[in-house]
């Protein structure tokens, strides 16, 4: 009998080992997972459901920004100029999460749309939006057919329509509708312009739209807490008359490192220093993260681990 209670006592010993272990198992999967979570901004504001964030990803020479929204939806903006942005896209969703409800393209220059060809072939999108002009190169060609091969929703814009979640508003106000129907010279004229309003937040995202089509949509804007520097900060965009009308705090640029086109100008940084708008720079500080509650938000360099 002594011999069977000893047995029974190793067999207990060895199961309250082995739930130990499973207990330790799991709780280090769980700690894993919150880290994960935490490190890619997944659980950033998850005890606040109306919150906003928007991602400036740095993806070199180009252009992506990344929403998500208060209501849940999630909306790239832009590509950029190569498969980088999938990388970024990767650091800030759950590995299982492989949807996206909005991808836009601004216009047709492959440095804002050559990452959305790979998007949609890895990400099932449900719709997409764009100025109508995705033609005329072999980029705009090859998104083209990545969106009608997803089978996605397309929705072509201009001024004086609206996108509406929620809380959030996204106004688009250039590119007009008498522009889309005329004779488009330089694909920048038809940059989509977005005023995102969200309680006391408000962005201006510019796209590569410059001086001509700032003059064109400047005074509907009014003030702005943060504006995305038109054009990579190119001397022919966000000019004297627009700063004036929407007298920013904050100014974001999207530029690659040491880039051949000088970008942001001397020019464009000294008309924010005269205003005295706070710039933060992909090419210096990597990605750009902004937070929202419907009050004044918080911006700061937020690099991804990819």
């Amino acid at each position: 009998m002594e011999f069977l209670s000893e047995n029974k006592k190793k067999l207990l010993i060895s199961q309250r080992h082995t739930i130990q272990r499973c207990f330790v198992l799991g709780l280090f999967l769980l700690v894993s997972l919150f880290l994960f979570a935490f490190e890619s901004q997944s659980f950033s504001f998850i005890f606040q459901e109306d919150s906003l964030k928007v991602w400036m990803f740095d993806v070199g020479q180009g252009d992506a920004l990344f929403l998500e929204l208060p209501t849940g939806e999630q909306i790239l903006i832009d590509g950029g100029p190569d498969n980088r942005v999938l990388s970024k896209l990767g650091s800030v969703l759950f590995p299982w999460d492989r949807s996206l409800d909005y991808v836009v393209a601004t216009h047709a220059d492959a440095d804002h749309i050559t990452g959305l060809v790979s998007v949609l072939e890895n990400y099932d999108v449900s719709h997409v939006v764009t100025n109508g002009h995705l033609q005329g190169t072999g980029v705009s060609d090859a998104l083209q057919k990545a969106i009608e091969q997803e089978k996605s929703e397309q929705r072509v814009v201009h001024a004086g329509q609206t996108l509406t979640f929620g809380d959030v508003i996204l106004e688009v106000l250039w590119p007009s509708l008498e522009v889309m129907n005329g004779v488009v010279q330089d694909r920048n004229e038809t940059s989509l312009v977005f005023l995102l309003t969200y309680g006391k937040t408000s962005i201006l995202f510019t796209g590569d739209a410059e001086e001509g089509s700032e003059f064109e949509f400047a005074t509907q804007v009014g003030d702005v807490d943060v504006v995305k520097v038109g054009h990579h900060g190119s001397a022919s965009s966000t000019s004297h008359f627009l700063l004036d009308q929407i007298t920013p705090e904050v100014a974001l640029v999207s530029a690659g490192k040491d880039n051949s086109y000088g970008h942001p100008h001397p020019i464009v940084l000294q008309r924010l220093f005269d205003r005295a708008v706070d710039v933060f720079r992909t090419d210096q500080g990597g990605d750009i993260l902004l937070r929202s509650v419907g009050q004044e938000p918080n911006l700061e360099y937020a690099p991804l681990p990819f």
